[in-house]
Order: structure tokens, then sequence, then C-alpha cells
């Protein structure tokens, strides 16, 4: 009986290996598309979507997440970084708008609609979450009282 037992999860062991294994992460023409826009990724990690497949990486030490589909098509980026690689415009727009606050971090959307920033600012008393646009339009999100202080 043991040996039986035994036997069992040593061939369900192997089939479940053996299927994840076959298991591709990404297309051939996603991985074309990636390597061709991105050929400086470190650390690239794939996962599948379904129809899309999203690369998490780094690039110039910015961690960034691309989103391709089946076909090769890129559909979006987003990068997460701090305030030295926003737009001069964009940085402006917000150190006018919001003096005195200090940009905690950025998340960068690039997809079909153009390029959006959502924007985390720090005060001594809040954050403030913002939306900014390629040009430098604002708009508040919301404004939360630092429970750190």
């Amino acid at each position: 009986m043991k040996n039986l037992i035994l036997s069992a999860a040593m061939i369900l062991t192997l089939a479940f290996n053996a299927a994840a294994s076959a298991v591709e992460p990404v297309t051939e023409k996603a991985e074309k598309t990636f390597n061709q826009l991105f050929k400086d990724a470190d650390d690239v990690k794939w996962t599948n979507t379904g129809n899309t497949y999203e690369a998490f990486f780094t690039s110039d030490g910015i961690k960034s997440r691309a989103t391709i589909d089946a076909k090769g098509n890129l559909i979006q980026t987003i990068r997460y970084y701090g305030e030295s690689n926003l737009p001069a415009n964009v940085l402006y727009a917000v150190k006018k708008e919001y003096k005195g606050a200090e940009v905690f971090g950025v998340t960068e959307v690039a997809n079909r609609n153009g390029v959006n920033y959502r924007i985390v600012l720090k005060d001594d008393k809040s954050y403030t979450h913002i939306n900014a646009n390629s040009i430098g339009d604002t708009e508040l999100v919301a404004k939360y009282k630092r429970g750190d202080k």
C-alpha cells in the first residue's frame, strides 16, 4: 500500500512538472517587441494574463512594467520613480501648485491615451495624491492626514 501511494505521488509530481514546463510564459511576437523596445532591461519577469503578457523589469534604475498582447502590440507601460525623473514642465506645474510639498513617488502610465502621472506629494501634515498630464495640468485626487506624525 505504501509503495502504491508513493508511486502515485511520484507520477503526479512528474506529470505536474512536465505540464508546468510545457507552458510558454510569453509568445515569440510579444518577446520580440519587448526586446526591441527595452534593450537595457534587467531582471525581466513575465506573467501571462490571458491574451496579454506583462513584463516586470528594471531599466536605468527605474522599476517598470510593460503590457504586450499576443500579437506583439505594446498596450501600456508603467514606470515607478521619484521626482528627478519627472519631465521639467510637469515638475514645475506641481511645485507651483503645491508649494512646500515634496514629491514622494510617481507612477507614470503611458498608453494610447497618452502619458499621465499619478503623483504622491508629502508635507508635514498630509499625503496628497494628484494626477497630472504631459502638459502639466494637475488634478487633486485625494488628501490624507499623515498617520506617522
